[in-house]
């Protein structure tokens, strides 16, 4: 079956942060996020769901709380991708907001 992918990237203090969403003809989607490779959490569903995927960060010492948001931006008609750190939006779509 043929899928359509779309992926987000940030590098956050040298670890590389993913997050893909994607959707297939028959209106089946999925979210995951991946932090240095390794899939930390992920959704699977039907469209219109607005999902947020959550994991973390340790780095020097510090754990670092990792939030991504997906939603869809202009008019509804495209996804969107919000990144976090630690609550502050650091990649993704960070000039779009979200369509509620």
């Amino acid at each position: 079956m043929f899928k359509f992918k779309k992926q987000w990237k940030l590098n956050f203090k040298g670890h590389d942060v993913v997050v893909e969403n994607w959707w297939d003809l028959i209106l089946r989607t999925g979210e995951r996020l991946i932090i240095d490779g390794k899939v930390v959490d992920e959704h699977k569903g039907s469209v219109g769901l607005s999902q947020e995927l959550k994991g973390q960060i340790r780095s020097n010492g510090r754990t670092h709380r990792v939030e991504a948001k997906i939603g869809s931006i202009n008019f509804g008609s495209k996804s969107g991708c919000h990144i976090y750190v630690d609550g502050e939006l650091m990649g993704g779509d960070t000039t779009k907001k979200f369509v509620s």
